[in-house]
């Protein structure tokens, strides 16, 4: 939920995924390899304007996680022991051109 026009609304708790991943997508522009999930948490919430914390924010960067979209490195035990990457996207084996000889 959050306030907008001074109403609440409730959206789905996959709203700031994208925004997740699109600042992932930023981070790893100056550092290709693994960032640590807290830089990544601390970026999402220092510039959202609704308020959410971070236990959710590592809530939603674990969820991604299970989903696929980012590799881990270490343990999440919490949020300072593991590091984070987007995984690369794979093209599907019906998606290459197929080779001319």
């Amino acid at each position: 939920m959050f306030l907008l026009y001074h109403e609440i609304y409730s959206v789905p708790e996959s709203y700031f995924d994208e925004y997740i991943i699109e600042s992932a997508k930023k981070l790893h522009n100056s550092n290709k390899g693994f960032i640590k999930s807290a830089r990544l948490i601390g970026e999402v919430i220092g510039h959202l304007d609704e308020p959410i914390g971070d236990g959710f924010a590592e809530y939603r960067v674990r969820s991604l996680i299970y989903n696929g979209i980012f590799a881990i490195k270490g343990i999440p035990k919490s949020m300072r022991f593991y590091s984070i990457k987007l995984k690369e996207l794979k093209a599907k084996s019906g998606d290459r051109p197929s080779s001319v000889d």
